[in-house]
Parts: structure tokens; sequence; C-alpha cells
């Protein structure tokens, strides 16, 4: 037993077992020993030398040098911590941050505001509901009776807003979503039942969200809307972090039978894009501007919903080992990075992440899901080289042969254009016109990834600026840039996709239109297209052209940014190969293209902060009507770990 009775005046603190002797340790240590680590990140950036109630108690955030709004949530995953080690220090710091929350962003109709001035959004009241109120269903005990009674008269307040706030056309869909889960609480927590028939009643509406594929569409608006290609409003981060998790819970606090089932429908589809490293391949989703390769930037994690379901599929629970592996590996001084190459290249953490994960780690402690474990790790899907896989409400195709992953999109659900009006002349959104948008190696690892079409602090509050560059977008293109303007086949939403298999290859074919990040074509031209992707066990290749009236006076490249972390670098053998040394082996590259690669682009590493990975960008010129190939082979020295 850990020690107890370590006190503030007038607060007793017990303390409770926080892994029992029973439980095996590494699962649930993990979780355990993340969630202290990170708490204790918290403590170090909180501010209590300034007095001054504008800062005092508030998280200050290294990245973006203020004090986030929603860091009140932080008291959730805080009070756990107290009353699992007895410190005083962090139910201090829960009463610290929350008295920050009160007299900055908490508001009279009982909501709270999403930051103290760059935004007046009110629908994270459901967050912070569900935060508060499950500390103190928790944890409250560790409060004194006065700060008790205060916080859940707090709670009250907030659910009344909520009551008349939230419907199923509030926000994005993972209000709604969450919703659920903030009512259900909010009836055990204030003992009335009005909030469990509000529960009930919202989940209903939100099942008719779910798409024949088993996706939960709503992530932009029309919530039920459709693309030109009848593709619907996906999100993968806030779907497998934010709303299954939240639903998930609340169908089985609420026995909710029909929704249960729904999630594990939806959970097994989800589950499709995780790799074989804890990541998810969000590469093509509507909010994929928020992608970290460990979820997205603002939600609490997959965790709570995967391993409460895996009494369902005992898949689920290694999903969230996995992604939480994944987290723990891109944690540091305390604090979870936007990306795996984010601190090695210099980057500073937003704290956001951090806090707000907490709360999922907590969730899962708390829930007592981690009692026994499994003596095997079950396969997840893309651990299998299944051939291919088409998912049609987000116009995405995914390909698996030997050791390659692969995913090409041509999804064509723009978030921006339907969310800020006037916006789509500013581009930067997802990738679409066929992209390869993910190549993954199943012992080197990453290979490319997708960015943004152009960096864009889509949310404020809730993106980073670059720090230092080169950066250069991460897709795999077909590229050229006249009159200040680029066009890329990455931005053409009227592209045609094929793909097909033959025996032991697999094909992906695409034509279309370069067009900029807004999707204008080059003036006065017909600038075409075509892509091709070929896939086997022992290569992959990717093959790029361009026609028409203007390919005679452009300057066409085909750029492979091919990942290349900390410590990997790229070799140049002659002007047509290069060698990039990754942890786990060599990924060779060679091209056919007559000119080679350019040699001067490898010297230096370039940098995105979606999904947050270096990169060596090899670049190829492209003569008109000709086609220009780079294929990739590795050569494995150890399995990836």
């Amino acid at each position: 037993m850990l020690a107890a009775g370590i006190a503030l005046p007038g607060i007793s603190l017990p303390a409770i077992a926080e892994i029992s002797a029973s439980e095996p340790k590494s699962t649930a240590q993990l979780y355990a020993d993340t969630l202290k680590v990170w708490c204790d990140g918290l403590l170090a950036r909180q501010v209590t030398e300034m007095r001054d109630p504008a800062f005092y108690g508030g998280l200050l955030c290294p990245a973006c040098a203020l004090i986030h709004g929603r860091c009140g949530d932080a008291v959730y995953p805080l009070l756990r911590m107290a009353h699992t080690t007895g410190e005083a220090k962090y139910v201090r710091a829960a009463m610290q941050v929350h008295e920050w929350s009160q007299a900055q962003v908490s508001r009279e109709d009982g909501s709270w505001v999403n930051d103290v001035t760059l935004s007046n959004w009110l629908g994270i009241s459901v967050f912070h509901a569900i935060a508060l109120a499950e500390a103190l269903e928790f944890h409250g005990v560790v409060l004194d009776e006065s700060t008790r009674g205060r916080w859940k008269d707090r709670l009250a307040a907030a659910a009344k807003f909520l009551d008349s706030f939230i419907t199923i056309e509030t926000g994005n869909v993972n209000y709604p979503a969450t919703a659920t889960l903030a009512f259900q609480l909010c009836g055990r927590v204030l003992g009335d039942a009005h909030y469990f028939d509000r529960a009930r009643a919202l989940a209903q509406e939100v099942m008719g969200q779910f798409t024949p594929d088993g996706f939960l569409a709503g992530e932009g608006h029309p919530l039920n809307g459709a693309s030109a290609k009848g593709c619907r409003p996906v999100d993968l981060g806030y779907n497998v972090e934010e709303s299954l998790p939240s639903l998930a819970l609340y169908s089985l606090l609420a026995e909710d039978k029909p929704v249960q089932e729904q999630v594990v429908a939806a959970m097994k589809t989800h589950m499709e894009f995780m790799l074989p490293d804890g990541s998810w391949d969000n590469s093509w989703g509507t909010r994929n501007y928020k992608w970290s390769w460990w979820g997205s930037r603002t939600s609490d994690g997959c965790e709570p919903g995967f391993v409460l379901m895996s009494r369902f599929d005992g898949r689920f629970r290694e999903v969230a080992r996995r992604n939480l592996g994944l987290m723990a590996a891109c944690t540091h001084d305390g604090l979870l990075y936007g990306g795996p190459d984010y601190f090695a290249h210099g980057d500073l953490p937003c704290i956001h992440h951090t806090f707000t994960h907490a709360k999922a780690l907590a969730t899962v402690l708390d829930r007592d899901e981690l009692s026994s474990e499994m003596n095997e790790r079950p396969a997840l899907p893309r651990d299998e080289a299944y051939g291919l896989k088409s998912f049609r409400s987000i116009g995405t195709r995914m390909a698996a042969i030997g050791p390659w992953r692969a995913t090409v999109t041509e999804y064509d659900w723009e978030y921006l254009e339907h969310v800020q009006p006037g916006a789509d002349n500013l581009g930067g959104g997802h990738v679409s016109g066929g992209a390869l948008s993910l190549l993954y190696h199943e012992s080197l690892g990453p290979i490319c990834t997708a960015s943004m079409t152009k960096y864009l602090m889509v949310e404020i509050a809730n993106q980073q600026q670059y720090r230092r560059g080169p950066h250069m977008d991460l897709t795999p293109r077909v590229e050229f840039t006249a009159a200040g303007e680029t066009y890329t086949n990455l931005n053409d939403f009227r592209a045609t996709l094929d793909a097909s298999q033959s025996g032991s290859e697999i094909v992906f074919q695409v034509q279309g239109h370069l067009m900029t990040a807004s999707r204008r074509p080059f003036s006065g031209s017909d600038l075409g297209y075509r892509m091709v992707y070929k896939m086997s066990e022992a290569v992959a290749e990717i093959a790029g052209s361009a026609t028409g009236t203007g390919a005679a006076s452009a300057h066409l490249r085909l750029i492979v940014p091919v990942i290349a972390r900390s410590g990997e670098s790229a070799e140049a053998v002659n002007s047509q190969t290069v060698r990039v040394a990754k942890a786990n082996g060599t990924l060779t590259v060679s091209t056919d293209a007559e000119g080679g690669f350019d040699i001067a682009a490898i010297q230096e590493k370039t940098f995105n902060l979606v999904p947050g990975f270096e990169a060596v960008p090899l670049i190829v010129g492209i003569e008109p009507g000709k086609e220009a190939r780079v294929q990739l082979r590795a050569e494995v020295s150890r399995p990836l770990q």
C-alpha cells in the first residue's frame, strides 16, 4: 500500500493502491507510470510564483507561450494522482488549476469558454464537465467538504447549460457524442435522472451518424452531407480519441445495448487504420490538420474506449497498449510531444496534448479494466498482408502486401469550405487526388506520410507555429510552380483512382489535373497528371508523369520525401541511387529519371508539424509526356521492435 495521510490544512488524503498486487505489472504499470510522468510534467509548468489571478494556477504551454483555456480538465488526472499517492502536491495543483479556470474561462450561464481571448467557443464545456464529474465520482474524497460542495455546484451549473446548449447539430459530431457521457455522468454525480434520459435520447440521434461501413460521420458540416463522390465527413483522430470512447463508456454505464453493439462494430472498422507501431493512420481525415502520429492534438486518447470494450473483442486492448507505448516514446521532460520528431527537431511540446491525454489514462485506471492481461499479443488487421481493402465512405483504399502497408486516397470532403466561409481560397486541407498518403514498412517503420496540402492554422489556439526550417509538404507528389503558385496532384478532388491485385503485385493508377491547394487549375492550360503506385514483396514504386499544353513550359518534378528521423541519414551512392540509413535497416531508393536525384536537396532534412516527422526530400525532374519512376527497396538488419 502507498503511504497515506499527507495533508493540506484541513484536508486528509487517503491513499488507494494504484495497482493491486494481483495485477500483472506490464501494461497496467505502463498506464500508471505514464500518468505520473505526465502529471509531474503538468506540475512543473503550473504558474504558482505569480499571484496575479490571470496566471495563478494555470498551466503554461511551452509551445504556445500561453495558458490554454481547457487546462482545467487536468483536475481529474491530478486528483487521481493525489488519491493514489497521498501526496498533497497533486490535490493542491488540482485546486489551483480549477480556481484559475473559474477566474478566467468560467461563465455565469454555467459554461466554460475555450480560451481567454483566442476563442469564445462554449462547446468545450462538455469536456470539462466530464473531467469534473469523473474527478468527483472517483476522487472527491480527497477534497474537503466545502470544496467538494463548490465543485458539485459548478458541475450542476454546467449540466444545466449543456442541457439547453447541446443538440445533434451542436458543433461537429464529437460534441453530441461526448455529451452522451457528460449527461450520464452528471446524472450519477448529481443524482438527477433527467440527465440519464437526456443521454439516452442524444445517443439515439448519434446512432444515425454511422455509415454502413462503420465510420462515425459528422466531423464537418452538414453532418449528413455527402461529397460529389459520395464521401461523408469523417476524421479518424476525433473518432478514436474522443467520440467512440465517450459513446463506449456511456453505453456501458447506461446499459444501452444497441449503442454498445454499434460502437464495437465501429471500433473494428477504425482499428483497420492502426499501424503496427501503434500509430493512427489519419492521413486522409477531415481534421488531419491536428493529426499527430499517435492520434490528434486536443482530444483525449483512444485508450478508454478500446480498453473498456475489449470484453467484446480482445484485440482492442492490444490497440490501446500499442498506442500508449507510442505516446510514451514521444514523451520528453514530462510532456507529450506533438509527433515523433518534434523533440529532435527542436520544436516544443504543446501542453494541451498532455492534460487531455492524461484524462484518458485516469479513466482506464479508475475503471479497473487492467486486472487481467492476455498471455499472447493478438494480431491487428494491418499486421497481416491481406491485399486490398476499400472504404467508400472516405474514398480511401489500403494495401498490405509482403512487408509494405500503403494508403491511397481520393477523399473529396473538404472541411474548411464547410465550416469557415471563404476558406476554400486559403487551401490547406487533407490530401486527395489519388495521393499515396502513407507508405509503411513492417521493419523499417514509416517511409512516407501525408501532411496538409499547405500548412494552415485552422485552429489558432490548437495548432503550433513552425519554429525552425526548412519545411516541406511530406506527401509524395508531382509538382510544378508558376507565378508564385504551386500545382500538385494532391488537390484534385475529381481525380480517378483504380486499384488491382494480380498475383504478388498491387497496382494503383490515378489520373487527374494538377491544381493549387485551393484547387485552381493552371491558367489557360490543361495540365494533366498520371500517378502509378506498385507494390510487391520486394519493392514499392512511385511513378509520375504530366501532359497537356502547359507541360512543355512547366518545371515538373516528382517529389518523394522519405522519412529519416534523428540518427537516420541519407547518402547518395550516385545520381540515380540514394541510401537512407534507418534504425532497423537500409532503404535504397533509385530512379530511372535521366537527370537523377537532386543531390543538393538531400543535404538538409525537411520537417512538417503534421504528423511530426523529419524527412529527406528525394526529387527528380520529369520530362513532359514521360514517366519518372522512383523505386524503394528495404534491407532489414533487425525487425521493428
